[in-house]
């Protein structure tokens, strides 16, 4: 099944929220075994999915030897699997990136063998802007996903999104966006969505507002279609994460 990468140009965009949540919904779904895979250094998407905080292990640390990724997966109440980044320190995360700068075949090939099972859908959250990382996946990648916010750097930088030079690399994976922790009620937020929502066109999965209940669920280490099912969140993220089994053919 499809290996679908999220990205984004900046932190700060809510890209892992959305990770978390579109992978607890898919699995919610029961189309596909889910399997979330989080390539970010900051280890974050784990806090998201209700692995303990006590935990630091994570496949960073065993890069070379996936026959061992099983021992560090985490399954989450919905049905997803987790496999977390893992604790490192700067020195360590920038010596690991090296290794898969000079070997992507370290992190690209075990992955796609996961992605190989026509059972499992394999989501996966990378640290914002170029990286070692997202370089060894993007020949890979069957979908890449984009998260934005609607604010002027987005709208400044989505030639550049676009056309891949924000990630530093070209790639030839059909590309979705998804603007997230939409603010109504701002001066320029609605018109910088919906010029962004213009060029996007049918490649716009869907839009996020703003809610309280994502930052409520995340402290309790919850989804936050778990934790306030009629929220507003709850409903975008749910309406994006049907798109998504639709375009994988789930």
């Amino acid at each position: 099944m499809p290996l679908i990468c999220c990205v984004s140009p900046k932190g700060g965009v809510g890209k892992s929220t959305v990770v978390a949540n579109v992978a607890a919904n898919l699995a919610r779904l029961r189309s596909h075994r889910v399997v979330a895979v989080d390539l970010d250094p900051q280890n974050m998407l784990r806090l998201h999915m209700g692995v303990p905080l006590s935990e630091n292990r994570g496949f960073i640390h065993l890069l070379g030897q996936p026959q061992y990724w099983y021992q560090i997966r985490h399954e989450t109440p919905e049905g997803a699997t987790i496999l977390p980044y893992g604790g490192m320190d700067m020195a360590q995360s920038v010596e690991m990136s090296a290794r898969v700068r000079q070997n992507p075949d370290l992190l690209a090939e075990p992955l796609r063998q996961i992605a190989a099972d026509p059972r499992t859908l394999v989501i996966v959250d990378t640290e914002p802007g170029p990286s070692a990382m997202l370089h060894a996946i993007l020949p890979r990648v069957d979908l890449l996903v984009t998260v934005l916010t609607a604010d002027a750097a987005s709208a400044a930088l989505f030639s550049d999104i676009e056309s891949g030079r924000t990630y530093g690399a070209a790639h030839s994976a059909p590309q979705c966006f998804i603007i997230n922790q939409f603010d109504p009620m701002t001066r320029l937020g609605p018109v910088i969505a919906r010029s962004l929502g213009a060029q996007m066109g049918r490649r716009l999965l869907g839009i996020v507002h703003r809610d309280e209940h994502m930052g409520e669920a995340l402290a309790a280490q919850k989804p936050v279609a778990a934790y306030a099912p009629r929220s507003q969140a709850t409903h975008d993220l749910g309406a994006i994460s049907h798109r998504l089994v639709a375009m994988v053919g789930g």
